[in-house]
Order: C-alpha cells, then sequence, then structure tokens
C-alpha cells in the first residue's frame, strides 16, 4: 500500500500560479473557506493542473464534488478530513496521527461518472447513501428497489411492487447481496418497501451486465449491498417518523479508534390505528359479525468492527426483517370464528475477517448463514348442536443457506489487478412442512409432514485479472467454475467473462463485454407477481439449470459543461428457463411439481440511453430504453411470443436541486410501454377458449409523476432536523394493476384494466444527531 502523505495545514502551501489553478491551489481555497485539512495518495499530482471550476461552488460538498469530478478522483469526508484517491483505486486505509488511530469514515462519495468512464465493466451502476438520501422517499422512507427501477434496461412488472426485471429477466434471477451474503426475500408489505434501509448503507453496486467472476448464482443482475461501519470516535444517529414506518439507527464507538458499533431499527406503525379502528367500528357497527385484522414489518442491522492493528479487521454483520398479517372473522350468532395468519422474512448473520497481508494483497475471509421462511395458516372453531370443532391447518416453507468464502486482491505491479477466491454453500430447502389438526367430538386427528427437503452443495472458485496493458485499454479477464450436487445428479458450469475498455480520449471511452450465468435453484410461482408464498426449489436430477449469455457494449463519453452521456447496447439469451403449468393455488402440491413446468428459453435485446447534467446543487438526469423480450416453450405455443414485460420503450426524467442549506427538491417521471396479459380470441364451448398466441394484448402505457421536497433546520442544540413533503402520481394516474378480458357489445374480446393506485401524498420527520 502506498503510504498517504498527510497535510496538518495547507497555509504553507506556496503562492498561487499565474494562468490555469493547480490541484494543490484549489485544496487551499477549500481549506481556507471551510478549514478541512486534506489527506491524498501520493500518486494524485497536486501540482499539475486542475480541470475543475470551484468559484461558483456554494458549498463544501459542491467544491468537493467539482474537484473530484474534474480531475478524475473520489474523496471521503468525515469531520477531520477530506480524502482524496484516484477514482480507480478505491481501498480502506487506516492513518497515524500523534500516535492516535484514526479511521476514515466509511460514507463513501463517488463521482460514478469518472468511474462509468474508467472501469472496464459495462452495465455497472453505483449508488451511494448520499443519493438514497436526495433521491425519491416512498412514503417519507428512501427505496434501494424503487430507485433501481427507475434505471435503464429495468422494468418493474406490477405497480408498487419489488420487482426488478432486469434486460428480459424474471424477478426471482437477481442475486441480492447484504455485505456478501445472499438474501432471498427483499420486500416487506408485499413489495410496498424493500428490506434495505438506506440509513445504514454506505454504496451499491448494481451490475446489469459485463459481471465480474466473482459473482454467480443468478442470470440477469447483481444488487451488491454494502452497510457503514460505525463511527469510532464520535456517537451519533438518527430518528425518522414516516406516513407508515420509523426508523432509528444509532452508532458509534465501543472502544476509542478500535471498536465501533451500528445499529438500526425499523418497524411500520400503521397496525396501531388500524386495529383499534377496526375495533372501534365493530362496536359501533357490528351486527354480530367482527373483523380484526393486524400488520406489521420490521427489520433490524447490526454492525460490529474491531479493528485488531494496522492490517486486520473484524466485522460482524447481523440483519433480521419480518412481515406478519393476522386477520380473524367472528359470528356470535354462529359461534363460529377464523383466523388467516401470514408472516414471511429472513435473518443472516456473518463474520468477516479481513488483512492486509502485504501492501500487495488482500484477503477477506467471512463465514455466514442466511435463512428464509413464509408460513400460512387457516384456524377455524365452530361449534352446533351435535359437537364442537376446531381445525388448524398451516403450510410452511424455508430456505436455509450456510456458507464460507474467501476473497483476495493482489496488485502485483501496475498494470495488473488479480482477484480470486472460492466459497462453499450448503442450501437446505424446505419447500413444504405441512400440517393439519382437527379436533371433533372425542376423536381428534393430526397430520404432519416434514418429508419433503432437498439439499444443495454449491462449490465455486473464481479468478480474474484487470490488465492496464496501455494507458487507452484495459482488459477484465476471467473464469468462474461451480458445480451444484443435490441426490443423483452433480451440474458443472464454466462460466467465462471479458470486459474489454478502450480510451479514445480523456472524456470518451469504448466498452464491450461477454458473459455466461448459471442458476441452480428456481421460484415456484403460479402467478406473475413475486409473493412471499412462492417457494424455492433446487435443480434436480429432471430440472436443469437456467443458463444466460449476454454481449453488451457501448460509448461512454464526459461532455464539456458537466454533461455526461452514455449509450448501450445489449443481446441476451436464455436456455433451460421454466414455465410453471401446474395447479393456481397458494402452495402447489410438491409431489407434482417437477412435472409441471415447461422448459423452454428466452432472447432479449435492445439499447440504453443516459444523458445526465450534474453540479454541486442540480442533477438532471433522463433514461430511454429501447428493448425486446420474448419466450419460446414448445409446450405452449410453436413460435416465439412476448412476454409479459415486454415493455418496448421505457422513459424516465430525474431530477433535483439544492437552494441553499435549508431547502432541496426533487422530482422523478416514469413512462414505459404496457405490460401484456393473454386473452382469448374466440371461445369453442363454456370450457375450451383460443388465443392466438400467449402474451397477445398489451394494456395501456404505464406513467406517472412524484415530486418532494426536504426542509432542512440546524437546532438549538446543533443536530440536523428534516421535515419531507413527497407525493406519489402527482396527477393520479389509474395505471393498470391487474387485468381481465371481456366481451365486449359487438361480441369482440377485449382487455379491461384496474388501476387501484392513487394519488399518495406523505410526510416525514427526520432528526439526525
Amino acid at each position: 500500500m502506498k503510504r498517504l502523505a498527510l497535510i496538518l495545514t495547507v497555509l504553507a502551501f506556496p503562492f498561487v500560479l499565474c494562468g490555469q489553478e493547480r490541484l494543490r491551489d484549489q485544496m487551499l481555497h477549500i481549506y481556507e473557506l471551510y478549514g478541512m485539512n486534506f489527506v491524498y495518495d501520493e500518486a494524485i499530482d497536486i501540482d499539475s493542473p486542475s480541470n475543475a471550476d470551484i468559484s461558483k461552488a456554494g458549498s463544501l460538498e459542491d467544491a468537493l464534488e467539482k474537484l473530484a469530478y474534474g480531475n478524475g478522483l473520489i474523496f471521503e469526508t468525515n469531520k477531520k478530513f477530506i480524502v482524496l484517491k484516484k477514482a480507480d483505486k478505491v481501498r480502506d486505509y487506516i492513518i497515524f496521527l500523534e500516535e492516535q488511530r484514526d479511521t476514515l469514515s466509511e460514507s463513501r462519495i463517488t463521482v460514478a461518472t469518472d468511474r462509468d468512464r474508467n472501469t472496464t465493466q459495462t452495465g455497472l451502476m453505483k449508488i451511494d447513501s448520499r443519493k438514497f438520501k436526495r433521491g425519491f422517499a416512498f412514503m417519507g422512507s428512501p427505496d434501494v428497489i424503487k430507485t433501481l427501477q427507475m434505471m435503464p434496461g429495468v422494468s418493474a412488472g406490477t405497480e408498487l411492487m419489488s420487482g426488478l426485471y432486469v434486460h428480459g429477466g424474471t424477478g426471482t434471477d437477481n442475486l441480492f447481496l447484504l455485505d456478501g451474503v445472499p438474501l432471498y426475500q427483499v420486500s416487506h408489505l408485499a413489495g410496498l418497501f424493500s428490506s434495505f434501509n438506506t440509513e445504514v448503507i454506505d454504496n451499491l453496486d448494481f451490475y446489469k451486465s459485463g459481471f465480474p467472476a466473482r459473482y454467480g448464482g443468478r442470470l440477469s443482475s447483481v444488487v451488491d449491498v454494502t452497510t457503514r461501519r460505525g463511527d469510532m470516535y464520535e456517537y451519533k444517529g438518527m430518528f425518522s417518523l414516516g406516513a407508515i414506518d420509523g426508523n432509528i439507527q444509532f452508532e458509534g464507538p465501543i472502544v476509542k479508534g478500535k471498536t465501533s458499533f451500528n445499529v438500526a431499527l425499523r418497524r411500520s406503525w400503521s397496525d396501531l390505528i388500524t386495529t383499534p379502528a377496526l375495533m372501534l367500528a365493530n362496536w359501533k357497527y357490528g351486527d354480530g359479525s367482527k373483523v380484526f385484522m393486524n400488520y406489521a414489518f420490521y427489520d433490524g442491522n447490526a454492525g460490529i468492527t474491531h479493528i485488531i492493528d494496522s492490517r486486520n479487521t473484524l466485522s460482524f454483520n447481523f440483519y433480521m426483517g419480518r412481515d406478519y398479517l393476522r386477520i380473524r372473522m367472528e359470528e356470535e350468532e354462529l359461534d363460529n370464528n377464523m383466523r388467516f395468519v401470514l408472516n414471511w422474512g429472513n435473518i443472516l448473520a456473518s463474520l468477516k475477517w479481513e488483512c492486509d497481508i502485504s501492501d500487495d494483497l488482500r484477503s477477506r475471509v467471512m463465514i455466514y448463514n442466511s435463512s428464509n421462511r413464509s408460513r400460512i395458516g387457516i384456524e377455524m372453531e365452530g361449534a352446533d348442536d351435535i359437537e364442537s370443532l376446531m381445525m388448524e391447518t398451516a403450510n410452511l416453507t424455508r430456505v436455509n443457506d450456510l456458507g464460507v468464502k474467501g476473497d483476495f486482491d493482489w496488485i502485483p505491479s501496475p498494470y495488473h489487478h488479480i482477484r480470486f477466491g472460492g466459497a462453499y454453500q450448503y442450501h437446505i430447502y424446505y419447500p413444504e412442512r405441512y400440517s393439519n389438526f382437527i379436533t371433533a367430538g372425542a376423536e381428534p386427528t393430526f397430520t404432519y409432514s416434514d418429508k419433503a427437503r432437498y439439499d444443495g452443495h454449491e462449490p465455486t472458485v473464481y479468478i480474474e485479472d484487470e490488465i492496464n496493458a496501455t494507458g487507452w485499454f484495459k482488459v477484465n479477464a476471467g473464469l468462474r467454475a461451480a458445480t451444484f450436487s443435490v441426490p443423483g445428479k452433480t451440474y458443472f458450469a464454466v462460466e467465462p467473462r471479458l470486459a474489454l475498455r478502450f480510451q479514445i480520449s480523456s472524456g470518451i471511452s469504448l466498452k464491450a463485454s461477454y458473459t455466461e450465468m448459471n442458476q441452480f435453484n428456481h421460484q415456484v410461482a403460479t402467478n406473475y407477481m413475486d409473493l412471499p408464498t412462492n417457494t424455492w426449489m433446487p435443480v434436480t436430477s429432471k430440472i436443469r439449470p437456467m443458463h444466460s449469455r449476454q454481449i453488451a457494449g457501448g460509448i461512454y463519453m464526459n461532455l464539456p459543461q458537466d454533461i455526461v452521456l452514455n449509450i448501450e447496447g445489449y443481446w441476451k439469451t436464455m436456455d433451460r428457463l421454466l414455465e410453471y403449468t401446474g395447479s393456481n393455488t397458494l402452495y402447489p402440491p410438491l409431489n407434482e411439481w417437477e412435472s409441471s413446468f415447461s422448459e423452454g428459453k428466452g432472447r432479449a435485446y435492445g439499447g440504453e440511453v443516459e444523458l445526465a447534467w450534474r453540479t454541486g446543487r442540480t442533477d438532471l438526469a433522463a433514461y430511454y430504453t429501447l428493448a425486446w423480450n420474448e419466450r419460446y416453450f414448445a409446450d405452449i405455443h410453436p413460435l416465439w411470443y412476448p412476454d409479459r414485460n415486454d415493455h418496448r420503450h421505457k422513459f424516465t426524467f430525474v431530477g433535483s436541486h439544492r437552494f441553499g442549506k435549508r431547502l432541496d427538491v426533487y422530482a422523478a417521471w416514469n413512462w414505459h410501454s404496457g405490460s401484456r396479459i393473454t386473452g382469448y380470441s374466440h371461445v369453442a364451448d363454456e370450457d375450451t377458449f383460443y388465443y392466438s398466441r400467449p402474451n397477445n394484448i398489451k394494456m395501456p402505457p404505464y406513467h406517472r409523476l412524484d415530486i418532494g421536497m426536504n426542509f432542512r433546520k440546524t437546532t438549538r442544540r446543533g443536530n440536523e432536523s428534516i421535515w419531507n413533503l413527497s407525493v406519489y402520481n402527482v396527477y393520479c394516474r389509474m395505471n393498470p394493476f391487474f387485468a381481465f378480458v371481456t366481451t365486449g357489445e359487438d361480441g369482440k374480446f377485449k382487455g379491461t384494466s384496474i388501476g387501484i393506485i392513487p394519488i399518495i401524498p406523505s410526510i416525514s420527520y427526520t432528526l439526525r444527531f
């Protein structure tokens, strides 16, 4: 690791040179205005001319963004230092100061446009914690999934749900990682909120193509979320109360300079209103029938970081999220009660050891456990003149992953950055644990089934080398090998990865990539919505792993006047896709699930355009996607046909602006072609319907406008208070939520769509201390 030079004061800098300012001069200017010292990598030539203009910067953050953007740098800030690094060299550093160690703050601010141009990856988007705080907040809460749904190449599926359909994929072929651990269930309230608490997120990497060899296991995308380490020297936190949820976060040192913690808890509070409201309604309007409903969700994050010495760090991370819904109905006259219960959630824990083996070699070793479960149950009680009856039926599904993995970063020379490692995952699938208890008179019966269990063993290894062949040509070549073993069958897959970058000029790059991915598990879904009751299943001797190939390429330009223009295209083929054709029930019978799938293939291709203008105060971006998404299942239709989420066109416009320190506003407008449904074209008899092809009816286009604003104020104690006002679907467009086929007066069949999501205003309050 190159030694960092610490500038204790920049007042001793030489006088300002005539003509173009040097980087050193602008650092001096920032120090004089804001009193912040700098730490910088020795590889940065601070005496070189600066391409940034910070004379019109209105704040420290504004000045730093301009400084970094103009000189190909990134920066980190805490209350003591500003840290400058090369944009293509991001590592964690520890500084020693007068025999006192100060760990740099983890709230990294990344100049994404420079990184897009300089890295080899296509389809990579990086989002840091600051962007979540400045983006749209649905019901007063920033949301990870809804932020990604606005990106080019991504479809959202059903409105307000947490679907993520990337480059022709489905909602189940995205790899979600929380601190390197797979997460299966990523939504609350049936998709209204994501499971990621933005208050603990440090950064997020979203890959749509050009996947590095260190990622695998899903066909379409990778969402890699890293949480923030707790502050090593100061206690701080926040509290917020939104329209239907509350959030509290707190961090600080356990042992100053050595050990820190970061905890956050989020919970919905709507049940505190709905439960007493229903009780009051039952009392006032009840006619012998009563209905009680209770719904809530919560999630909690906890992290502990311990610095052993300058080269070794231990981190423990824990996450738990849960939703539960209870509905109880009582009939007093019939003495009948019925109770419906549904709950789902995740629990994960990991322990990570990071070690700088040498200045050129770094390792990360982690063990983890990740568990996902859902349960649905129905309880009934009744009585008649002869006997009493009590019945309880429940079904539990669960996936449990135990894993260990090691990753190594090795920089043997300025021309090579080698990453290699391996992992082993032990998967346990419980797709059905059914219980049934009935008591009628003196003869109770009990049925319990726990035989449905599938075990899977998945070892993987990978290696990739980012080769900086010349100043204008860079290659990332990698290979990933994986096996997946289930009783009676072992699958082996080799996945080549290749990414190229050609630097045409200082502001223009060309990129191309080729990737192959395999997916060894599937979700048994009886409809198009990604419900928590959907069951995860592994490959078997009859069900083969899904496979995809993708080619992507584009041009990435940083133009004058802080304008960014990226144009990217992709072609993707998918093999051994599965389409469920069995019974349409919440939990399909598992004794027939393997025979209830049709195997087919898919193809997706298109182009994406991003045009952005980003300054310190104003961010404007426009995204356009032109895409085709098709399927071929011989058992369903003899020809290629469009997928349900074949959205030909998609436009997104996003903007935000800060009016000084006290007010910032934002807006986002989304438009895309309508989703598709299957409608019959004629009827042979009451039970026989014919259609020309699947998904032959296109629903109306989807569009909506969201706006919001943040009012910021400093309290008497020096804390920051924020009032957020936001409006979802400003002009109350009733976009299609579901659709069905009807017969018109002329006898022709037509699709009819129903919209249920109106305008939704919300308010929230946040206090940072």
